[in-house]
């Protein structure tokens, strides 16, 4: 590859991560349409599908630095579902060489979120009251959650229940997580 073509291409990444950032920090006061930020990401066709899941995920980390500690990926995001992917790593590890509970919790917590925050208005709040946790088996490897939260119809409701199923890669179960959210629901549909 020339020298010149080289100078070009790199220019043309550039300007391309300028225009991205600069459509992402306009959307990042709008995380609370965590979808909206989503579509933006995939919108971008010159960024590979890895690199877009890696963008949204580091986003949704800096909107929730807890959940920077498990090494996660949002693999998909849709109107009520989200799913995730996060790898066994040493450190999410327990002493008995599979992730620790709190990992699990946290990835489960960080996908069941964001199913519910993209049924969310602007002005609506959800705040996490209590989080129930089922070990079922296990888990090592890669792991996949997924939440499925159905629409609220109820604009009057104060109590919100979603439930997170995490994977193992043989798609054994390994836990179930139910998470309860107080929910102020002022956005009229």
């Amino acid at each position: 590859m020339s020298l010149a073509l080289l100078g070009l291409t790199a220019i043309m990444v550039l300007t391309s991560l300028s225009v991205l950032s600069n459509m992402i920090k306009e959307k990042l006061g709008s995380l609370r349409d965590p979808l909206q930020v989503w579509e933006v990401l995939h919108a971008v066709d010159i960024l590979p599908m890895r690199l877009r899941a890696w963008i949204f995920s580091a986003i949704v980390g800096f909107a929730n630095p807890y959940a920077r500690t498990i090494n996660f990926r949002i693999t998909e995001l849709r109107k009520g579902k989200a799913c995730g992917a996060m790898k066994e790593t040493k450190e999410i590890s327990n002493p008995y060489r599979c992730v620790h509970a709190a990992a699990l919790i946290t990835f489960g917590e960080t996908v069941g979120s964001l199913a519910l925050f993209t049924l969310l208005g602007k002005s609506d709040r959800a705040i996490l009251t209590n989080i129930s946790a089922e070990y079922v088996k296990v888990s090592r490897g890669l792991l996949t959650a997924s939440s499925i939260v159905t629409p609220i119809k109820d604009r009057e409701a104060t109590e919100v229940v979603t439930h997170v199923l995490i994977k193992n890669a043989s798609f054994e179960t390994v836990s179930k997580l139910t998470l309860t959210w107080k929910v102020d629901l002022k956005d009229t549909f």
